[in-house]
């Protein structure tokens, strides 16, 4: 299964299952919600791709490029989770557990692609 797909399928398994917990009733059906799956998707697929053309390189280009990359998920996720909470959205509790949560499978799913692509080499 490609790397697309993969990261496809867990989009839509998030999407999902979000709407399938109580926990995350009210929470998972808004827009912003599916704008937070669809941004840490395109970044999951953009490092992927960054971390691609960065092992071929030096040493210090693969640590740059995976530094790089944990800097800007990190703080993406402060400044997602911040801007969600001070716009005084509701359910700031179920987002900011739903984002961690989020960032978590997609941060297993581009390191888990990210072994097998450095294993081929």
């Amino acid at each position: 299964m490609s790397f697309y797909l993969k990261s496809a399928t867990l989009s839509l398994g998030i999407a999902l299952l979000s709407n399938a917990l109580p926990f995350f009733n009210g929470m998972a059906s808004s827009p912003i919600w599916y704008c937070v799956i669809l941004i840490y998707a395109l970044l999951t697929v953009f490092s992927w791709r960054w971390i691609a053309r960065a092992q071929n390189g030096s040493a210090i280009k693969f640590t740059t490029a995976v530094t790089g990359i944990t800097a800007i998920k990190i703080l993406l996720t402060l400044v997602i989770i911040t801007g969600y909470l001070v716009a005084k959205y509701p359910f700031p509790k179920q987002f900011s557990f739903g984002v961690f949560a989020v960032f978590i499978a997609f941060t297993v799913l581009f390191v888990s692609a990210t072994q097998q692509q450095i294993k081929k080499i």
